[in-house]
């Protein structure tokens, strides 16, 4: 996966996610899609995933920061992507078993 996220005017990339940690990913998300609109709560563990998702380089503070974190669009987009870099992934690797028959 090759998600990437600029915080406090740094870029850091996501290295690769565990199956694990993907397992949790898939958790968090079924649990937040059961309500109508995002609650606090759904927020807070958007965040806490996003920073573990990129190991913990930034911290929570920085990804809330109001002048160079992520608003909340960006964290729940963010959040959103990490299904969606996961999905391209496997699209690259059928690709590239497809043109090797």
């Amino acid at each position: 996966m090759n998600r990437t996220i600029i915080i406090n005017q740094k870029e850091y990339k996501m290295q690769k996610m565990s199956v694990d940690t993907y397992m949790e990913y898939l958790d968090l998300a079924e649990q937040i899609d059961t309500h109508k609109r995002y609650t606090k709560q759904d927020i807070e563990v958007m965040v806490l995933f996003i920073c573990k998702a990129y190991d913990n380089q930034f911290t929570v503070e920085e990804l809330k920061d109001k002048d160079n974190g992520l608003d909340a669009a960006g964290v729940i987009l963010e959040f959103q992507f990490i299904d969606l870099g996961v999905g391209e992934e496997l699209t690259k690797r059928m690709e590239k078993i497809g043109k090797n028959f």
